[in-house]
């Protein structure tokens, strides 16, 4: 209610500026979407690599997981977390450092191997349960579009 009250003040004593708000909104969601889409394409090679090392490893629910690495690294441009071959923002006191990014994978799968106990469990559940995603990280995986396939199974 109080948006549309605003929303015609705005069109009636400014015609013009909601349509061009709209553009503009319009227009940054198709730069951002460009830039994403380029971003990812630049990494490309790196993002299979990753991908295929996660599958090699039998580390379950793979695409989450490359999410999750996507996710913490911004498709892997991170300077922060790459520098440290952290592909997942592990940290302990400290974000984690490791030697290669396969370190950082295989640290995972030690990791999953450990906390993940019920294959019934909603990956994205044992996330939050297991306090490594909070408030709408599920959800932000979820808007991630990857889809892989491991070629091992």
């Amino acid at each position: 209610m109080k948006i549309n009250i605003i929303s015609s003040k705005i069109n009636s004593q400014h015609p013009n500026l909601l349509f061009h708000m709209k553009v503009l909104i319009i227009l940054f969601v198709s730069f951002f979407s460009s830039a994403i889409s380029a971003q990812k394409s630049s990494q490309q090679p790196l993002l299979d690599s990753v991908f295929n090392y996660i599958c090699s490893k039998n580390i379950l629910y793979a695409n989450i997981v490359m999410k999750q690495a996507i996710l913490e690294t911004g498709w892997l441009k991170s300077e922060f977390l790459m520098s440290r071959n952290n592909l997942f923002g592990f940290r302990s006191k400290n974000y984690l450092k490791f030697n290669t990014w396969q370190e950082s994978v295989d640290y995972y799968k030690t990791w999953q191997d450990k906390y993940y106990t019920n294959p019934k469990e909603d990956y994205y559940k044992f996330l939050v349960r297991i306090k490594y995603a909070f408030g709408n990280y599920p959800s932000c995986l979820q808007k991630i579009i990857y889809n892989g396939t491991c070629n091992n199974k």
